[in-house]
């Protein structure tokens, strides 16, 4: 046993941390703390015990009533993974962005942030040197997500084709719009043109023409979008600075589109 981790501890304290890793992992709630103190103890002296170890950095709050139990190895530090504490922060919401096409293979740098799709407002929250943040949905679009078990807990992370078009409908900058088309482009066989056109029909028409247009760049067939808007006359805006008419999608984009991908 650690040297620090022993003597920091006392004996009880360690055995209840001990009880807790081995009955509910790494990550704890107060309900949990509390039944570990036996039942004849006052809600107070559960809040005093888990202040304590908050202080000493054996217990990193992650939110209200939620702890994360401190490495052994490294008190004050945790092993757990950016999207279980993203699902932690917020249960009802998923995983989405550059982190979801991360964690499908798709993207390859490093993210100091993480971006989640949820229900209740749209917020950011620093956390253990990581900035996490959600965006709020309407609730016909809080769909497509699968719940895969990291650290022991289950995380909603959104498949490759509804974190593309989440770029699409929350996030349409020429950045970013560049890097769907680059992994449309250099993933083609990863991606559902089914799924895309069933989950498109939630979306905006510029979600959807801004949709088409990346399809059409990265040769993907669009077909089944084109039809699905060709009879609608009014024309949309990709980015608040696209001034570049396409005439098939009925859709303004950047410059920098036509001279990089064409007309």
């Amino acid at each position: 046993m650690n040297k620090t981790y022993t003597t920091t501890l006392s004996k009880k304290e360690l055995e209840i941390i001990e009880k807790l890793i081995a009955k509910h992992g790494n990550v704890v709630n107060f309900a949990m703390i509390y039944g570990e103190l036996g039942k004849n103890r006052k809600r107070q002296e559960a809040k005093n015990f888990i202040s304590r170890l908050v202080k000493k950095g054996w217990l990193i709050r992650i939110k209200r009533g939620v702890f994360a139990i401190s490495n052994i190895s490294g008190r004050g530090s945790i092993e757990l993974n950016q999207l279980t504490i993203a699902q932690i922060i917020d249960n009802n919401s998923y995983v989405s962005f550059e982190a979801a096409l991360q964690y499908h293979g798709l993207f390859d740098q490093y993210l100091k942030t993480i971006t989640s799709v949820g229900k209740k407002r749209t917020y950011t929250k620093e956390f253990s040197g990581w900035t996490f943040k959600y965006i709020k949905s309407k609730k016909k679009l809080f769909s497509n997500f699968k719940e895969y078990n990291i650290d022991g807990q289950l995380v909603k992370i959104a498949s490759k084709e509804k974190a593309i078009l989440d770029f699409l409908t929350y996030r349409r900058t020429v950045y970013n719009i560049d890097l769907v088309i680059e992994k449309l482009k250099n993933h083609k066989s990863s991606f559902s043109v089914n799924q895309f056109g069933q989950l498109s029909k939630n979306c905006s028409i510029t979600t959807i023409r801004a949709l088409g247009f990346i399809m059409d760049k990265a040769n993907i067939n669009s077909k089944e979008l084109y039809d699905a808007i060709k009879d609608n006359k009014n024309y949309s805006f990709m980015t608040s600075g696209s001034n570049k008419f396409n005439a098939k999608w009925r859709l303004y984009v950047d410059k920098y589109f036509i001279e990089n991908y064409g007309q």
